[in-house]
């Protein structure tokens, strides 16, 4: 999951930063209408921390690790907690906030779109929630299923599953994050 948002990050920095979280910073950038365009300052990973899952049922909570970062032009601020379960099962939960925010959010925004075709019952259907957008993949050789969110125009909450049969797992527990409370979050 990290290498899918640092080749998407990579990518998106060759056609230039968007923005997002900015270190006190202003600026604007092309985007469609319905994305904010007016970068925040970044918000701080111990603040991102507390709408991660305090805890799963039939999960161990495990490691919870956070950070906040420049990086050349590109700030980042993310939580991740994972959680296990017998038979090497485990969540893990991201939250990041980062100034490719609007490069992030228009490709998950996309993506979604392409799989809007797709019936509810289809496991890649996409996600259509009031507080969030975005796209399932599932790799049944690996077992291995992402939900990718994009959550106030802002976020972008990555819920990876494995050792799971279909993407069920990872539907559920991003249902069950505090969306609509991320999205007010400054």
């Amino acid at each position: 999951m990290r290498d899918y948002f640092l080749r998407l990050a990579i990518a998106s920095f060759a056609l230039g930063v968007g923005g997002g979280c900015l270190d006190d910073e202003r600026t604007t950038s092309p985007a469609p209408r319905d994305v904010v365009t007016t970068a925040a300052p970044c918000v701080y990973f111990k603040d991102l921390a507390p709408f991660l899952p305090e805890s799963l049922e039939g999960f161990t909570v495990g490691a919870t690790a956070g950070s906040t970062g420049k990086y050349g032009e590109v700030s980042v601020s993310e939580a991740e907690r994972t959680y296990t379960r017998s038979e090497g099962r485990e969540v893990k939960v991201r939250i990041v906030d980062t100034t490719m925010g609007l490069k992030l959010g228009q490709a998950i925004r996309e993506a979604a779109q392409k799989a809007r075709g797709r019936a509810a019952s289809d496991p890649t259907a996409p996600i259509q929630w009031k507080e969030a957008v975005g796209f399932v993949r599932y790799d049944a050789d690996e077992a291995v299923a992402e939900a990718n969110l994009l959550v106030g125009d802002r976020f972008v909450v990555a819920v990876t599953s494995r050792g799971f049969p279909s993407t069920v797992e990872v539907r559920r527990v991003a249902r069950g994050i505090d969306l609509a409370g991320l999205a007010r979050l400054q």
